[in-house]
């Protein structure tokens, strides 16, 4: 498996990868978990897939398997500056303004979303599939000068994450989404 970092920098040489990617977040989040998200028939994007973002892409022959989207925590585009911010500012409808007292803004700590895995993976392939992703995009993070990353997860991906050798841990309080899920801000050292 492979592991490429699209950004609007190198999309001309990973364009179809990142297209098929998009396909791949609409066929999972609003084809099969049936999110209310922006989306066309053919593929999903919201206000966060911006010239700022970073997506590593895991794939086989061009197909991609996995996915996870990097945003920076400091600066704006338009409007918007990232998931766990805007939710805090509550822009964000089903999702709870009390996550953090204070997100951060810091060019060292970057947010993690849009886990992605491909819904056609057998799910005895799906954990290990994951795990690389997660690896590849802490590793692409550092790339990038961060030292920390933060995610808006459910907090069973606290162990899990920690289990994979990818310590992490609460950075903010449980409380329940727009469609009673429990979820917390979480943060990890890269």
């Amino acid at each position: 498996m492979q592991h490429s970092i699209v950004s609007w920098e190198t999309i001309h040489e990973h364009g179809q990868l990142w297209w098929l990617h998009m396909a791949m977040r609409k066929r999972l989040f609003v084809d099969e978990m049936h999110w209310d998200v922006p989306h066309t028939g053919d593929a999903e994007a919201d206000q966060y897939d911006t010239p700022r973002t970073k997506y590593v892409i895991s794939h086989v022959n061009g197909m991609p398997l996995a996915a996870s989207r990097l945003n920076p925590t400091k600066g704006k585009f338009g409007t918007w500056s990232y998931m766990i911010n805007d939710a805090c500012e509550g822009k964000l409808d089903g999702i709870p303004s009390g996550l953090l007292e204070t997100p951060p803004q810091a060019a060292n700590v970057w947010e993690a979303t849009r886990f992605t895995v491909a819904p056609e993976v057998h799910p005895k392939e799906r954990n290990s599939i994951l795990a690389d992703n997660a690896k590849a995009l802490t590793c692409a993070a550092r790339e990038l000068g961060a030292t920390k990353l933060i995610a808006l997860m459910s907090p069973a991906y606290i162990r899990w994450l920690s289990s994979i050798g990818l310590p992490t841990k609460k950075a903010g309080p449980t409380v329940k989404d727009g469609q009673g899920k429990r979820i917390c801000v979480m943060e990890m050292s890269v």
